[in-house]
């Protein structure tokens, strides 16, 4: 019997990219953002959620893709950054991936726009490609210790 993990399938700038679901925490639609001075550039800012304060990253500029304008699509997928809940803002979600583990490649060098830091591989569906993040390599030390102040 083969073993299987699930990804939510999220776009950014209509390429197809996986999150596994044990990092991801909720999904929420597109709510009212509080900017931060002098917080770091792919840092849109912070919401409260019942009563706790996220800091929120654009997925899209934190991989080096141009924003874009939000959208009724527009989602931000809330994560689990080593105990601290990160939000990231992606185009749209579609659905979540059951995928076989035999299915998931390594990422082969420069495949996207993407640091290949990030991606954990490339898993080969029936409807295309999709390259899975590694979130918890999204965020550089530096970077991550930025977001400690929110």
């Amino acid at each position: 019997m083969a073993d299987y993990k699930q990804y939510v399938n999220l776009l950014l700038d209509e390429e197809k990219y996986g999150i596994d679901i044990m990092d991801i925490e909720e999904i929420l639609r597109m709510i009212e953002i509080t900017k931060v001075p002098k917080a770091p550039s792919f840092v849109e800012g912070i919401i409260n959620i019942r009563g706790k304060v996220i800091p929120i990253v654009d997925l899209r500029k934190k991989m080096g893709i141009i924003a874009n304008e939000y959208t009724n699509s527009t989602r931000i997928i809330v994560v689990n950054l080593k105990g601290k809940q990160v939000g990231l803002i992606v185009d749209h979600v579609e659905e979540v991936l059951r995928v076989e583990d035999g299915l998931v490649d390594k990422a082969p060098a420069a495949s996207t726009s993407v640091d290949n830091a990030y991606i954990k591989g490339v898993a080969r569906l029936q409807t295309g490609m999709v390259i899975i993040f590694d979130i918890h390599q999204i965020f550089g030390s530096g970077e991550a210790n930025a977001l400690d102040m929110f």
